[in-house]
């Protein structure tokens, strides 16, 4: 547990995990706005990010926060303007399209299976060698 400030109200707050970024209170709001988000949504499936706005009164940069992040599916991305981090392509939820997500997660795999070490990483053989610094320190007696 560690103690943070809120990252909406800036109150000072202990998180139970590093993933907390809001004090209980924003974090309750956060909950009631989106609930009110995804009523709405049933109601409305094909509502536009504009028209959620109007209805819930939840700001559109927290719509946009919420679809990024994969917490919520909106049908109409129209308005929206999300794209693929990688690639540029129009996306309708998360960071990476498709491909680029799956691009990504076998390229991880491929490295993770290597086994080998990093690029400059520093190993024993690496090490190996005479070192001038000790042979002179030993003849000094430090």
């Amino acid at each position: 547990m560690a103690l943070r400030n809120c990252a909406r109200c800036g109150k000072l707050f202990t998180a139970v995990s590093s993933s907390m970024k809001l004090c209980i209170d924003c974090e309750r709001e956060d909950q009631d706005q989106f609930n009110k988000v995804k009523e709405y949504l049933k109601e409305h499936a094909a509502a536009t990010v504009i028209e959620i706005t109007k209805a819930t009164g939840v700001e559109r940069k927290q719509i946009y926060e919420w679809v990024k992040t994969g917490r919520l599916d909106i049908a109409s991305v129209v308005d929206l303007g999300l794209s693929c981090e990688s690639c540029g392509k129009p996306i309708k939820s998360g960071r990476f399209c498709i491909e680029c997500a799956a691009r990504i997660e076998s390229d991880a795999r491929k490295v993770l299976a290597d086994g080998k070490p990093k690029q400059g990483a520093d190993t024993k053989k690496d090490r190996a060698g005479f070192h001038m610094a000790d042979s002179i320190r030993r003849r000094r007696g430090y």
